[in-house]
């Protein structure tokens, strides 16, 4: 039993001897350059590298703990240890990343390494690769560019393996986009299916991104405050809401990736437009009850736009809702009450074609008749005729 201990204990001696020594080596620090592979002969690692990487391995999740984070990634150390292939070094650098020191020629293992942690502990593992150099005592290069790779994964997610090209240029968020939040919560609400709302929080997220890839803190805020920004509206035009799963500001900043947060998003809004869908319908209802009332009483004058002002919308949103509640656009609508109007006054009273088209809003006589022709079948002189007789 004692035995076992102490081998225990040189273990845990050697690993963290390996890894500050790996750490220094990969940083640049220290006095390891002049005499690297005698070092790493003595701490029992393979010293010969045939145009060495480096490769650094990172879960994309975000623990809720840093404990928690440390303890996956030590079990994942101690498994590739024994599975990451005969002559790949790995180790912990002081972010508590996971490194391996590998052969370029050897470079497609990273590959297996992927699956084979999704498959050993059922995380996504995101990995970067920097460029290979010509000695080891040159690796802290190839370092440097696979930590500038792993700052993609919040893109790239664990979709494949990230291998470092330039320095990408991250933007900042200059102004939020209400326009896109507007148009988001538009299509939000005229989804039919989660479907339509992930396809509408995708249109949303590509065009914050149109200029270039933002920096994650910045879109981490962007997304705390368009969710704020959608509860709001969703409460105020509604009133009361069902039943659904508040979002949670920490749950937003956990999410590790793009592809995570839009997911969540997405799920949120799905939720809330089941809680909004009872009270949205009597809402609705009322809203093109208005809307019609006005159209008839105000016909000549009347427009999406200045309709829509008059019951608070956006002309956008109450042409979905016509389309969504009627089966008609708010101008086939409109043009149904015009010349229903226009019918009667063929019908009862001595106004010339013209005049009728003026009073129930068509400036240009010729257009009416085409329109009214369309509709009738007969022109507003035929119409006329055969009330008459």
């Amino acid at each position: 039993m004692l035995n076992g201990e102490l081998l225990f204990e040189k273990k845990v001696v050697l690993d963290l001897m390996r890894d500050r020594f790996l750490s220094e080596l990969v940083s640049g620090g220290g006095k390891t350059r002049s005499n690297v592979k005698e070092q790493m002969t003595m701490l029992e690692l393979n010293p010969y590298f045939v145009f060495p990487a480096i490769a650094l391995a990172e879960p994309v999740v975000r623990f809720q703990e840093e404990r928690e984070r440390l303890v996956y990634v030590e079990a994942i150390r101690e498994y590739l240890r024994q599975h990451a292939g005969t002559g790949t070094v790995v180790f912990m650098d002081k972010q508590q990343r996971l490194g391996l020191l590998f052969s370029w020629k050897s470079k497609d293992l990273l590959e297996n390494v992927r699956e084979m942690l999704s498959t050993q502990f059922g995380l996504n593992i995101a990995i970067a690769v920097g460029k290979p150099c010509n000695h080891l005592k040159d690796i802290f290069q190839s370092y440097n560019q696979a930590t500038e790779a792993l700052r993609e994964k919040f893109y790239y997610g664990a979709k494949e393996i990230i291998y470092f090209n330039a320095p990408c240029r991250y933007e900042t968020v200059q102004q939020y986009p209400m326009d896109k939040e507007k148009e988001l919560y538009t299509d939000f609400m005229a989804a039919d299916n989660s479907d339509d709302v992930r396809a509408a929080v995708k249109r949303f997220y590509d065009g914050v991104l149109d200029n270039g890839r933002v920096e994650p803190s910045s879109l981490y805020d962007l997304t705390v405050r368009l969710l704020v920004g959608i509860e709001k509206r969703a409460v105020a035009e509604s009133g009361t809401l069902g039943a659904y799963e508040k979002f949670q500001i920490m749950s937003v900043i956990r999410l590790g990736t793009l592809y995570e947060i839009q997911d969540y998003v997405s799920t949120f809004l799905t939720g809330l437009k089941e809680a909004v869908a009872p009270g949205q319908k009597e809402s609705h209802c009322s809203i093109i009850k208005k809307t019609i009332k006005y159209m008839e009483q105000e016909c000549s004058q009347a427009s999406l736009q200045n309709v829509a002002q008059q019951v608070y919308m956006t002309p956008t949103y109450l042409s979905l809702l016509f389309k969504l509640n009627t089966g008609k656009t708010f101008i086939e609508h409109l043009t149904d009450i015009r010349i229903e109007k226009a019918k009667d006054m063929l019908k009862s009273t001595h106004f010339k074609n013209y005049e009728v088209a003026e009073k129930v809003g068509y400036q240009d006589s010729r257009y009416f008749s085409q329109i009214f022709k369309k509709k009738v079948g007969l022109s507003p002189s035929e119409y006329r005729e055969s009330v008459g007789n």
